[in-house]
């Protein structure tokens, strides 16, 4: 939702552009103050929120060529769009240095200032998801942790989990907004696409998020509730994005990975004799030892070193038909050092001791 102030000294002027943005129908762009002069204008943000202001130029007071830099140097994160009755280059070009993102001339036309609303609109998501990126990219490798959490949760279709780890991703990205609190919402479209891209699965829509669906039902928002209103906004996205990725995770589009689990596999087929350590293994994929374990445990139904076992006990069971082995040899080849431990697993495996396999195919040895 983008909020708009209407600074004009005109009463009537105002309540025409007020209509003309009610008429352009979009749900996402609401007006939520005005003001006859810039400082008026300045005043009234002292205490209210707003993403665009739409200003005429010449005014009592304060007129909107002084007022725009201090907008701009107080509230950077606003849209400036001038309207006025003066088609005068000189306003014009001094308005382009200012940064405004657009000018537009008196009486408005209800296509052009939706054209201009929806330049402003797309010129602070575009900035916002920018500066959310830059946040992102500085502070992910502090929070490997929590992506592990998403991506575990997620391949695992852990549903009853997802309302905690939303409320701590919801933490984590407050701090990183460092008070820019109107970064929650692209932050967390940011989140949700980077926890797609890492699953591999499509991106999921980011559709605008209404007032109405927060249950906030006031178009002005004081300063002291933007935390709380965007808050609001950063939950309902998150929720939507887990829900989404869960749901298409339920329908079994993601994909199995079967590159990465034969990987896996044809290691442990070719170093079963050896130790293997679980952490060496996910540095060679590269993964996660976490996610390494889950997926592998979604694709074959076995965690790790149940496979690793099955290729050691597989092996045993052949080298058994050998009767010039011994059995702690075996144990030895098969990567036990202790026999007693091998022999259990054994027994554990197949239901019957090494020697007696051994005598069930009648290759007894002393």
């Amino acid at each position: 939702m983008k909020r708009i102030l209407i600074i004009d000294d005109e009463q009537q002027i105002r309540a025409g552009v007020t209509a003309k943005v009610e008429q352009c129908g979009d749900e996402a762009l609401v007006v939520c103050g005005e003001a006859s002069h810039g400082a008026e204008a300045l005043e009234w943000l002292e205490t209210n929120f707003a993403d665009i202001c739409l200003t005429d130029i010449r005014m009592p007071v304060m007129d909107g060529l002084t007022m725009i830099p201090l907008l701009t140097q107080k509230y950077p994160w606003m849209q400036c769009i001038i309207i006025s009755s003066y088609d005068d280059f000189q306003y014009a070009q001094r308005a382009i240095q200012l940064g405004v993102t657009d000018y537009i001339l008196k009486p408005i036309e209800r296509d052009a200032l939706r054209q201009s609303l929806d330049n402003a609109s797309l010129q602070i998501d575009q900035r916002r998801k920018d500066r959310a990126y830059h946040l992102m990219t500085k502070r992910i490798q502090q929070s490997q942790a929590l992506v592990s959490r998403w991506k575990d949760l997620i391949v695992t279709r852990q549903f009853n989990k997802y309302p905690l780890l939303v409320t701590d991703t919801l933490s984590t990205m407050e701090e990183w907004c460092e008070g820019e609190l109107y970064l929650l919402d692209a932050l967390s479209c940011t989140w949700i696409q980077m926890v797609a891209a890492e699953v591999k699965l499509d991106q999921p829509g980011l559709r605008t998020i209404r007032d109405s669906e927060l249950g906030f039902d006031s178009v002005v928002l004081p300063h002291d509730r933007t935390r709380f209103y965007y808050r609001l906004c950063a939950v309902l996205r998150l929720e939507r994005g887990i829900l989404d990725l869960l749901d298409t995770a339920q329908n079994g589009s993601v994909p199995e990975n079967t590159k990465v689990v034969s990987s896996v596999k044809q290691y442990i087929d070719e170093h079963y004799a050896e130790k293997i350590n679980l952490e060496e293994l996910a540095d060679l994929i590269p993964m996660s030892k976490s996610y390494l374990t889950v997926l592998f445990k979604q694709s074959t139904g076995l965690t790790i070193w149940n496979y690793l076992v099955e290729v050691r006990m597989s092996h045993a069971k052949l080298m058994l038909l050998d009767q010039q082995l011994k059995i702690y040899q075996i144990a030895n080849r098969v990567g036990y050092e202790n026999s007693e431990h091998f022999s259990k697993l054994f027994k554990e495996y197949f239901g019957v001791t090494p020697k007696g396999y051994r005598r069930m195919v009648e290759l007894n040895v002393e």
